[in-house]
C-alpha cells in the first residue's frame, strides 16, 4: 500500500514539513481540536495593539 502513496512535490522537489505550532499560544490546547476563533481574535487584537505601539514610537 505504501508503494502507491505519492509525496507532495513543489517545483519538482519534495516539500519540506510545515513549521506550524501544534499547541495554541492563547489557550494551550491542541490546535487540531476545538474552535479557536476566540483565540484568533485575541491574537489579532494583540498584534494590532503591538503595531500601533511600534508606530507611535517612530
Amino acid at each position: 500500500m505504501t508503494a502507491l502513496r505519492r509525496t507532495a512535490r513543489l517545483r519538482g522537489a519534495p516539500m519540506r514539513p510545515l513549521d506550524l505550532q501544534t499547541i495554541c499560544d492563547q489557550c494551550n490546547r491542541s490546535r487540531a481540536h476545538g474552535d479557536h476563533t476566540k483565540c484568533s481574535k485575541k491574537r489579532q487584537a494583540e498584534s494590532a495593539e503591538r503595531r500601533a505601539r511600534e508606530k507611535n514610537h517612530e
